[in-house]
């Protein structure tokens, strides 16, 4: 393609304003749900329904020829779901059943169904991590967890404790295997390992050094997510190459890393240090990944970029400090969440009303173009 020619760009379908800030977000397996993980200590919903559009609406065939106009879809808030007593930063869910699998920063695990005006919750481990619960992952026979007291613990669907892992350093990155007999996690030091679920033993431990960096007496860790892609066979390794701790700065990674060696393939980086950490990403069927990055001070991307090109083929940097990005099920549709661009710390001013507003975290909805 020519370079001077002009990629097509996602379109933006609609912006859902939330009351409080939210630290993790997905769409339900099914993609008919969205749920999101709140610093309230609540777990947040949507759904998805049609609205019904009417003969003058501008999404009318603007050529003026009589074709069927089809119906948009738009997300509505449902109750939310309570009982988490802190952040609410972790969630997964049941592959095949309407349930959600949450985690907190007091480091209670909870599962509860997520359809319906009041779902039932199943079950919740008070304890199940001594501390902050960071992340979760869930498939139809397991639920993993990992937590900031440096363990990484394996759960079946009833909440039972069936074994567990204890490191040295915190873990930061977790993913089971798509053949659901391993899982692969990453700790602050950079170092991944692969803990087998037949032996209870890790079978594989390889280093991920550009995710860590010692900078000013501190351990500065890089390292966000890990996705499986092409049926396990590679890895994703998200994060940043840190290079400066204090106010932390870093280079934007992807790590494509072969998963049967623990061999990199291939690394991807872009943007400048103030960008600092990919802090969510998704892998595209088409051979993309989407990334969502947040560094200092307010700024923040949406990008989308090949393994095998150069540069990223989209960059949108109009909403800043993303927390989360997932694509839907279908593969045409992705959402961001950023905080709310007034945001401020201390000495932010009052409303008109004379009121201190809270932080939020608008989601935005986009649609993906036909070619990318």
């Amino acid at each position: 393609m020519d370079e001077k020619e002009k990629q097509p760009e996602p379109k933006q379908m609609q912006v859902i304003k939330t009351e409080r800030q939210l630290l993790c977000s997905r769409f339900s397996p099914d993609g008919t749900h969205l749920v999101a993980g709140g610093m309230d200590a609540k777990v947040h919903r949507w759904t998805e329904f049609e609205v019904e559009l009417e003969d003058n609406d501008e999404s009318k065939d603007k050529k003026g020829d009589k074709e069927a106009v089809e119906n948009k879809i738009e997300w509505k808030p449902l109750k939310s779901l309570e009982g988490h007593r802190a952040w609410v930063g972790a969630l997964g869910f049941h592959p095949t059943e309407k349930k959600v699998f949450t985690g907190d920063s007091w480091g209670q695990l909870r599962c509860s169904d997520y359809e319906g005006e009041n779902p039932k919750l199943h079950w919740a481990v008070d304890k199940a991590h001594d501390g902050w619960l960071r992340q979760l992952d869930v498939d139809e026979q397991h639920v993993v967890t990992a937590g900031r007291d440096r363990v990484v613990r394996l759960w079946d669907h009833s909440g039972k404790r069936i074994a567990e892992w204890e490191g040295s350093e915190e873990v930061y990155a977790l993913a089971i295997h798509p053949s659901g007999k391993r899982v692969v996690f990453g700790d602050a030091k950079g170092i991944a390992r692969v803990w087998d679920f037949g032996s209870k033993e890790i079978s594989l431990e390889f280093p991920l050094a550009e995710f860590f960096k010692l900078s000013r007496l501190q351990d500065v860790c890089g390292l966000t997510r890990f996705i499986f892609i092409e049926e396990g066979r590679s890895l994703l390794a998200v994060g940043c190459a840190p290079t400066d701790g204090g106010t932390m700065q870093g280079i934007p990674t992807v790590d494509l890393i072969d998963f049967a060696s623990g061999e990199s393939r291939d690394r991807i980086q872009f943007g400048v240090e103030n960008d600092a950490f990919i802090t969510d990403a998704a892998w595209h069927p088409d051979g993309y990944v989407l990334c969502a990055t947040s560094g200092v001070t307010a700024r923040g991307s949406t990008v989308f970029v090949r393994p095998d090109d150069e540069k990223p083929f989209y960059t949108n940097t109009k909403i800043v400090n993303i927390h989360s990005l997932a694509l839907h099920p279908d593969n045409k549709r992705f959402f961001v969440t950023g905080t709310n661009r007034t945001s401020n710390g201390n000495g932010r001013r009052l409303n008109k009303e004379g009121e201190y507003e809270g932080n939020n975290s608008p989601i935005h909805f986009f649609e993906l173009p036909s070619e990318a």
